[in-house]
C-alpha cells in the first residue's frame, strides 16, 4: 500500500504549517510531544509521544460488515506510564486500553473478530458465506499495532523525529534506557551535548545542599563529600605551566619563548585590559556546579580569556592558609601556582577568573606568561581559548586533580565524561 500525503507537497515536513496528516483511512490529528526525562514513551523501534491523536476507519467491534471511526490516543498516567487508548465511535462507552500498542490493538483485534466470525463460512465448502482466509502468518496481510495507530509508518514517523527534543529518545537517562534508531533525521551533535549538560545540571542541582549553590556556604560538607579533610584546597594548588593546552606535550615553554611570542603576548595582554572585565564576562549559575564563568563576546582560539588575579603569596603562607580555610569551614579555596616559590591566591581576595569550573572537555587552559609592566618582567597567569568560544559559553579547563584515595565527583556532561575529576 503506497502512503498518499495529501496535506503537504514537499518532501521537507513542516510540523508547525501541517499539523494534521491523512494517510489512507488515518488521519492523525495530533503528532504530541516527546517527553524529555521520560523513557517510557519511546522504544528502540518507535516513538510514542505523549498526547499523540489520531482516527482510523477500521471494521465495526459492534456491528457486522459495518465500518467505524475509532479515536486512537497515547496518554500518560498518574505513574508516568503511556496509555494506548482505542475507542470506536459507534461505541464510546467502550475503550480498549494497554500499556503497550500491541496490548490495546490485540484488545480490539479480538472483539472484532467474535463480531464478524457469524458473517464467515467456518470451512464449511457448501455455504454461500466465504470463507476465512488461511493465513500461516497474519503479519503478513494485517496491521500491526504502530501501523494501525500511525506511528509505524514512514511519513507519520518522519514527521514526529522533526518533532521539538526529539533527541531525547536518542540520549539514555540509565544504561538499561532504550535507545531510539532514527531512521530518517540524525540528531545533530551540538544537540545531543546540550541535552547532556542539561541533565547534568539537573542532576547537579538535586545534589546541591544549599539552594545558593555557593561552595563557602557548604562549610565542612564540601571537604566531607569530597572524600577527606584537606583534599580540596590541596588539589586546587597546581601549577599553571603543567597545562599549556593545544598540544605541547608538557614542555615548559615559559623557558622556551622567543622574542616575537614575548612581543605577542605583551601585546595580547594590553588588549585583555584595555576592555573591562564586565564586558567580556559574567558569573552566574552553572550547570556544572553553582556558579561559573561566562563569556560576553566571542573569543579567537589561543586569544586571552581572562587574568587569574590574587594575592601573590609564598609556599608557607599557603600552606598556613590552607588550614585556617580549612578549620574555618570554607571548605574550598581557590589557589593557582604561579612558579615554584609563589602561589595566587584569589579565595578571599581576586576576580570572577576563580568561578571557572573543571570540564572533562575544556575550551580554555592556563599558562603563565611574562609581561612587561614598566618596571620590569612580571609573571602573570592567564587563561587561553583552546579553541573559538561564542559568546554565551561557559568557560572551563582542566583541573588537573592529582589521584588521590577516594574521588571528587564530576558534572560537567561532556561526552568524555568519566564521573569523577581524578
Amino acid at each position: 500500500m503506497r502512503t498518499l500525503k495529501v496535506v503537504f507537497d514537499s518532501d521537507e515536513i513542516d510540523t508547525l504549517s501541517c499539523p494534521c496528516y491523512r494517510i489512507g483511512t488515518l488521519v492523525v490529528h495530533s503528532l504530541g510531544s516527546i517527553e524529555q526525562d521520560n523513557n517510557n514513551f519511546h522504544s528502540n523501534n518507535y516513538i510514542t509521544p505523549n498526547g499523540y491523536v489520531a482516527t482510523r476507519i477500521f471494521w465495526s467491534s459492534c456491528a457486522p460488515r459495518k465500518r467505524t471511526l475509532y479515536i486512537l490516543r497515547i496518554d500518560k498516567s498518574s505513574a508516568g506510564l503511556p496509555v494506548f487508548s482505542i475507542t470506536p465511535a459507534d461505541n464510546q462507552c467502550t475503550s480498549f486500553k494497554g500499556r503497550t500498542v500491541g496490548d490495546a490493538y490485540a484488545k480490539m483485534m479480538k472483539r472484532v473478530t467474535a463480531v464478524n466470525r457469524s458473517t464467515f463460512s467456518q470451512n464449511d465448502l457448501y455455504s454461500h458465506l466465504p470463507m476465512c482466509r488461511i493465513m500461516k502468518s497474519k503479519s503478513d496481510f494485517l496491521l500491526n499495532g504502530p501501523q494501525f495507530f500511525g506511528f509505524g509508518l514512514s511519513t507519520i514517523r518522519k514527521a514526529i523525529e522533526l518533532l521539538p527534543g526529539s533527541v531525547a529518545t536518542a540520549v539514555q537517562l540509565t544504561p538499561n534506557s532504550p535507545k531510539y534508531s532514527f531512521c530518517f533525521h540524525l540528531p545533530k551533535k551540538d544537540d545531543v551535548r546540550e541535552l547532556q549538560r542539561r541533565r547534568a545540571a539537573k542532576d547537579a542541582e538535586n545534589a546541591l545542599q544549599n539552594a545558593s549553590g555557593c561552595a563557602r556556604t557548604e562549610g565542612l560538607k564540601a571537604v566531607t563529600k569530597s572524600g577527606g579533610s584537606g583534599r580540596i584546597t590541596r588539589a586546587l594548588v597546581k601549577n599553571a605551566d603543567d597545562d599549556q593546552g593545544g598540544g605541547s606535550g608538557g614542555r615548559n615553554l615559559v623557558g622556551e619563548k622567543n622574542e616575537a611570542e614575548s612581543n605577542t603576548h605583551q601585546a595580547k595582554y594590553k588588549e585583555l585590559k584595555s576592555v573591562s572585565l564586565d564586558e567580556r564576562l559574567v558569573a552566574k549559575r552553572s550547570h556544572i556546579h553553582g556558579w561559573g564563568l561566562f563569556t560576553k563576546i566571542s573569543i579567537p582560539k589561543h586569544g586571552m580569556v581572562v587574568e587569574y588575579m590574587g594575592e601573590s603569596v609564598r609556599q608557607l603562607i599557603a600552606d598556613k592558609r590552607e588550614r585556617a580555610y580549612e578549620m574555618s569551614g570554607i571548605g574550598s579555596c581557590y589557589m593557582f601556582r604561579l612558579d615554584l616559590q609563589r602561589i595566587v591566591d584569589a579565595t578571599m581576595i581576586g576576580c570572577m577568573a576563580r568561578f571557572m569550573n573543571h570540564c572533562c572537555q575544556p575550551n580554555a587552559y592556563a599558562k603563565v606568561i611574562n609581561v612587561d609592566n614598566g618596571f620590569g618582567i612580571e609573571k602573570k597567569i592567564v587563561v587561553f581559548a583552546k579553541r573559538d568560544i561564542p559568546a554565551g559559553e561557559e568557560i572551563t579547563y582542566d583541573y588537573k586533580f592529582p589521584v588521590e584515595d577516594g574521588s571528587l565527583q564530576c558534572t560537567c556532561g561532556a561526552p568524555n565524561c568519566i564521573g569523577r575529576m581524578n
